[in-house]
């Protein structure tokens, strides 16, 4: 079975996603608060669109799937998907932040640390287990940590606070009942689109007026919020998730690609040893997947 289109597909979402530092910077002017918001509230407009005009026979299968759970489990999926969101929020803004006025490496290096430390919470939270190498790759993960620590505590801590929320995310997506993700994150963008809204007069100061930024807006929640959702979904329809996992890290590389040779960021000799550190910590973390993905293109 030829599975090039799911892996392209697969490729061309990172990549997509290995950009979004760009429009961001250009956004740069408008504060984290005023981007997410607008970003949210566009994203809501362009997945409503999608699903309840070309999705309708899965809105009416998960709806049907949740009235079939006995109310306890109801609840508590009902209760994931709107936790989910709020960590959305939190991973969003954040992220958002750190690009635009913290530097693109340190945003970058949280989406490195993110599958570790999503392995991590899943075998304390789901009882998901590790295997020694896996266990070794962490702890260089924690030595590669504790080196850009030492460098700028700040920056550290700001690479933590995106990745553990966007982990925590994902590991509370899992506790789910595996419903459509299409329409699962547009509820949960019309429930981050309410919670915003109810904190509008604190992120947004004045609505901004021009024509660029609303421009960039849709460009941000069209091109690097949906379209990259719809490839992932399509490549995960062939392609399992542990090769994907594989693939995600195209978006960290590219990022750092952009912040050196576009932006002109920096290194440090300790901020370069903790990279080639958490490189070799992600190649062992990932050797099992590496070893298949490469069985895969040879076959």
């Amino acid at each position: 079975m030829n599975n090039n289109k799911h892996y392209a597909a697969a490729i061309s979402a990172f990549v997509v996603w290995g950009f979004f530092s760009l429009p961001l910077r250009a956004l740069n002017e408008y504060t984290a608060g005023e981007i997410l918001y607008f970003r949210i509230a566009c994203s809501v407009i362009i997945l409503l669109i999608i699903i309840l005009g070309f999705r309708k026979t899965e809105i009416r299968q998960d709806a049907q799937r949740l009235k079939e759970f006995p109310s306890r489990e109801r609840n508590q999926i009902i209760a994931l998907t709107l936790a989910g969101a709020l960590l959305l929020i939190v991973n969003w803004l954040i992220f958002i932040y750190v690009i635009n006025h913290i530097n693109i490496k340190t945003a970058s290096f949280s989406y490195f640390i993110c599958p570790v430390l999503t392995a991590v919470l899943g075998n304390f939270i789901l009882k998901e287990r590790l295997t020694t190498l896996q266990w070794s790759a962490v702890a260089l993960c924690v030595i590669s940590c504790v080196l850009l620590g030492l460098n700028s505590v700040q920056e550290l801590g700001y690479s933590f606070a995106v990745a553990i929320s966007y982990a925590l995310y994902l590991v509370s997506q899992r506790k789910n009942y595996g419903f459509d993700r299409l329409t699962v994150l547009a509820v949960q963008m019309v429930f981050a689109l309410i919670v915003l809204t109810a904190s509008y007069p604190w992120l947004v100061s004045a609505a901004p007026e021009t024509f660029f930024f609303y421009g960039m807006i849709a460009i941000v929640a069209g091109v690097f919020t949906v379209l990259p959702l719809f490839l992932n979904l399509f490549a995960l329809n062939r392609i399992n998730s542990a090769t994907v996992g594989i693939l995600l890290y195209i978006n960290p590389m590219m990022n750092f690609v952009i912040a050196f040779f576009i932006f002109n960021e920096t290194v440090t000799s300790l901020q370069l040893i903790g990279y080639v550190i958490i490189l070799i910590a992600l190649v062992l973390f990932n050797y099992p997947n590496l070893k298949k993905l490469k069985a895969k293109v040879s076959g």
